[in-house]
């Protein structure tokens, strides 16, 4: 019973396939998300102030609003917001 139980350990772990993780994606997730923190931590000292995040996230709404307001009238109409939805999707797809 001992030798058939080690067999059946032994070939769970042959069959079983690796779970080693993606080293490259997580170095690039990390590379990612260091430049993104000292993009938006303005005067280098190592933290993120809510004056920091929230110059940050103003300039994201103003990104949007550049491509997505196509009448430029500074407001998004419903038609606009259904362009941003469907950018959106291709991105999420």
């Amino acid at each position: 019973m001992k030798n058939f139980s080690i067999l059946i350990v032994g070939l769970a772990f042959f069959f079983a396939p690796p779970s080693f993780p993606n080293q490259t994606y997580e170095k690039n997730n990390l590379i990612k998300m260091r430049k993104r923190f000292q993009k938006v931590d303005k005067n280098g000292d190592g933290l993120l102030s809510k004056g920091e995040m929230i110059e940050a996230y103003l300039d994201r709404i103003d990104k949007l609003f550049m491509n997505f307001d196509k009448n430029d009238d500074n407001k998004l109409s419903k038609k606009e917001l259904r362009s941003v939805r469907k950018e959106m999707k291709k991105y999420l797809n």
